[in-house]
Parts: structure tokens; C-alpha cells; sequence
């Protein structure tokens, strides 16, 4: 929290509960609110376990918007700048990496760029090679890797998606196509920035 600016966050609530790691009743949790750029208001939650070590940070957005999907394309250079939050209870997919980031029991949240978010995908395809043991795999790790690189120069388009059953996560542009699925299971679509649904739907 030392890198938020103070005047921008509060902090509503510390508790202590057991630890999902070392199961100790040591975990320290502190949950704040923060005025983020570009972002809106957010909550972020911390914890760190005074017994094994064990730390976290989460972070999603204040506004609960229910089954959330977006979409957003990226078709050049300077969008790979363009801010994305990924709540812990999303999942986040590049389909032409064939490769996804998906929620867990301890999944955190994460605040990040475009450019950001290929990297955490690099260091994945990356640690997965390894293990690679045929040509056929090597092979296809070499033009993930490949497609992976031209995407962080700007020089190939790429699509990013996320599918937050809470609706909790938002990528900042104005590109962003956002749909909230109603309780009908009809979609309502948003416009980005918007803070409610056509139709009346919250």
C-alpha cells in the first residue's frame, strides 16, 4: 500500500483469520478503498500471515455488475498501454495463444496493462516448454512464443477476453465491449464507463 497515494485510499476494515496455507489462526487481512486512475473506485485486500509468510493482494472494482464478459481487441502499439483489472474470480483468455488465466481456490486479483498481461502469459508458455518432450511440442511452443513476441512489439492484433461471473474486473478503453448477462439470461450491452445497463438492469 506504501505506493498509493494516501489522500486517494481508506482503509474499512483489518481482521486476523486462519491462514489457507499453514491453516494458523495468523492471517492478517486489510481491506481499503482506493480512487484509481482510469479505473473508478476499487477494493483492495491484503493479507500476509505472521506464522508461515504467506502474502496476497487482491483488487477488483467497487461495483458488483453480476455475469461479465469483455472483449477487447488490440490493434497496435499503443494499446498494449491500455490498463486491465482482472478480478480473482475471473478468467482471462488470448484465443490466438490458445491460453488462459484461470480462477483458483487462492487466485488473486491482479492490476496491470495489456503489455503486462502478455508477460504473465510469457512467463506460463515459458515454464510450461520446458517440460516439452517431442518435436511436435517443441515445435508449437516455438510459434507461441513466436505470435507471443510479435504481439508485445505491436506488430500482430490479438484479442483479450474476460468472463467475471461477479463482474468485478474492467479493461480501461474505450474500445472495451463490455455485456452483462441479465436475469433472463439476456445480454445487456454497455457502452464503456457506464455504470448501469440499458434497460434499467443495475
Amino acid at each position: 500500500m506504501e505506493e498509493l497515494k494516501k489522500e486517494n485510499y481508506k482503509l474499512l476494515r483489518e481482521e486476523v483469520i486462519k491462514c489457507p496455507v499453514c491453516g494458523e489462526e495468523k492471517m492478517k487481512v486489510s481491506i481499503y478503498s482506493y480512487d484509481m486512475p482510469m479505473i473508478g473506485p476499487v477494493i483492495i485486500v491484503t493479507g500476509k500471515c505472521a506464522s508461515c509468510g504467506y502474502k496476497f493482494v487482491d483488487i477488483k472494482t467497487l461495483e458488483r455488475k453480476g455475469n461479465q464478459r469483455i472483449e477487447f481487441k488490440v490493434e497496435n502499439e499503443k494499446d498494449l498501454n491500455t490498463l486491465v483489472l482482472r478480478s480473482s474470480t475471473a478468467t482471462l483468455e488470448i484465443p490466438e495463444l490458445q491460453a488462459e488465466i484461470s480462477p483458483g481456490p487462492i487466485s488473486q486479483g491482479f492490476l496491470t496493462t495489456v503489455e503486462g498481461v502478455l508477460h504473465r502469459f510469457k512467463d506460463i508458455i515459458e515454464f510450461l516448454c520446458k517440460d516439452a518432450t517431442d518435436e511436435k511440442e517443441k515445435k508449437e511452443c516455438e510459434e507461441r512464443l513466436k505470435r507471443l513476441g510479435e504481439m508485445l512489439e505491436g506488430k500482430r492484433e490479438f484479442t483479450i477476453i474476460i468472463k467475471d461471473p461477479e463482474g468485478y474486473s474492467k479493461i480501461a478503453s474505450e474500445k472495451a465491449k463490455e455485456e452483462i448477462k441479465r436475469d433472463d439470461d439476456g445480454i445487456a450491452p454497455l457502452e464503456s464507463g457506464d455504470r448501469t445497463a440499458r434497460g434499467g438492469v443495475q
